[in-house]
């Protein structure tokens, strides 16, 4: 019965009205997050093999890769926190968008070497 006039509720404190807005405006850091990580994986796309058969890229790679899922899953957990508040999750959304498909790009690369 939250809409029940005989019940208050009470206001909220400073700290829920600081969070509301840290989650507000998160979307936007994992955005730019999400497009830094585009630059970052472009430039492994310019990489060159040297000797060692090419053990650098491959770490380059392994590295994007473990970035990728840690910014991945910090995502799908602020976008989970976002709607649960009932924020917008708009700048979230294309974030996971941007990330899903960096991952599936490289992952099609990897598959056809």
């Amino acid at each position: 019965m939250a809409n029940d006039p005989a019940i208050a509720e009470p206001p909220p404190s400073r700290a829920q009205r600081a969070w509301t807005g840290v989650l507000r405006h998160a979307g936007a850091g994992l955005l730019v997050l999400a497009v830094g990580l585009a630059i970052l994986a472009w430039s492994t796309w310019q990489l060159r093999c040297e000797s060692f058969g090419c053990t650098f890229v491959g770490v380059v790679w392994v590295a994007l890769a473990a970035l990728w899922a840690a910014v991945l899953l910090l995502g799908v957990a602020l976008a989970a926190l976002q709607r649960r508040r009932g924020l917008g999750t708009r700048s979230s959304t294309w974030a996971l968008g941007l990330l899903l498909a960096l991952g599936a790009g490289h992952l099609l690369y990897w598959l056809q070497r």
